[in-house]
């Protein structure tokens, strides 16, 4: 009797899990069908391997379309979904590649969503990437690299000295533009980490013009510029305008140690070593002044020059001393005229210095007829005094 009643027991408890278990089944089956009653979701494949690029005022946007054949277009939306654009797609291999400019892009930081869709309007799950635009106000922070120097030397090759730049500008070049001495206009470019650029043909007497470039972020797809400046380039026209401009200077005639100079303007009182001076021997041939040594005598105003009409611009005359032993001021001077000034006055030249700088700049507005040398009084209350200079440049900047 007691086995009956077990096994009634366990018909019953085995009715009830079986009742249970359909009674879920049911419901299950029922929520199921509350979410697939408008019928299954499709998505269509998603835009893959997606890279944004920075731009001027614009983006590049690249990505894969993988094995999906039923993508017909790409949707990509910006600026909290205010703008978008809508790019027809029409794959031609199973794997294709989307490449696409997008324009009118704000300057900044943008958030992209990107969807594809297929015929029947089904989109894909977004992409989301970041990327961003430079504009005005990027532009408006860039400057051009500073020149140092731009000179061109007496064999007519043409060196610019380049300044440093901060490298977080994105700055990777120069460009120099210059005219060749064919007419020829030409372009060279400079790397930011090249600290010279050399010009073996730029046509004497033209400036150039040059702009630094940039690229704000490794991924940039448009280089920034600045405006194009303009730079003159100075030049060593020391041959142009000097006669007999030394190492060595050359004698008027031949003789002994002391002689005259020639092509040089030097006066009487220089000229006391019998009647010869303003040249001497010493280092292969100088132009010098002496007195007091084997009885000479003083010097009052003394004056070696040349003198020749210069174009209105910015000078630069310089010396190249061999010896001074002066102990009377000696300047060398630019004097607007066919002579230099005395001692006195020298204050009105153009431009002077004495041999403690060897070097000075003048500046013309016009044409102007000048003088270019060595003025001195040395006396002989200062004692025995002498002086010579191996060379002389004059440059134009």
């Amino acid at each position: 009797m007691n086995n009956q009643k077990t096994y009634i027991r366990t018909l019953k408890l085995a009715f009830m899990f079986a009742w249970a278990g359909t009674f879920m089944a049911c419901t299950k089956s029922d929520d199921y069908k509350k979410f697939t009653e408008k019928g299954e979701i499709s998505y269509t494949g998603k835009l893959d391997s997606v890279k944004i690029m920075s731009g001027s005022n614009r983006v590049y946007i690249r990505g894969l379309f993988l094995s999906d054949p039923k993508v017909t277009q790409c949707k990509i939306f910006w600026n909290n979904r205010a703008d978008s654009v809508v790019i027809p797609v029409k794959k031609k291999y199973a794997t294709d590649t989307l490449k696409y400019f997008v324009e009118n892009v704000q300057e900044g930081v943008q958030n992209f969503q990107i969807y594809t869709y297929d015929a029947a309007g089904n989109k894909s799950i977004p992409v989301y990437k970041t990327g961003r635009s430079y504009g005005a106000r990027y532009q408006s922070s860039l400057f051009n690299r500073p020149i140092e120097s731009a000179f061109t030397n007496a064999s007519g090759a043409t060196t610019i000295t380049w300044q440093g730049m901060d490298r977080l500008t994105g700055v990777f070049a120069t460009e120099v533009e210059y005219t060749s001495l064919t007419n020829v206009i030409k372009k060279i470019r400079t790397k930011i980490d090249e600290t010279t650029t050399a010009i073996p043909d730029i046509k004497p007497g033209t400036g150039l013009r040059y702009r630094t470039l940039f690229l704000p972020d490794t991924v940039s797809i448009d280089t920034f510029s600045t405006a194009f400046q303009t730079q003159r380039v100075g030049a060593d026209i020391t041959a142009t305008y000097f006669k007999n401009k030394g190492n060595p200077f050359i004698a008027a005639a031949s003789g002994g140690r002391w002689r005259n100079i020639a092509d040089w303007t030097v006066t009487d009182n220089i000229r006391n070593h019998g009647g010869l001076g303003g040249w001497c021997s010493d280092q292969g041939g100088c132009l010098a002044m002496e007195m007091g040594w084997d009885g000479t005598a003083q010097i009052t105003n003394g004056k070696i020059y040349q003198t020749f009409t210069l174009p209105a611009g910015s000078y630069s005359f310089e010396i190249t001393m061999a010896k001074n032993e002066a102990k009377d001021p000696v300047y060398i001077v630019a004097a607007a005229g066919n002579t230099l000034p005395d001692v006195a006055n020298v204050s009105t030249s153009l431009g002077y210095t004495n041999f403690a700088n060897n070097k000075f700049q003048f500046t013309l507005t016009q044409s102007t007829t000048v003088s270019i040398g060595f003025l001195a009084t040395m006396l002989t209350a200062s004692g025995n005094q002498f002086w010579i200079v191996k060379e002389v440049t004059l440059k134009s900047l």
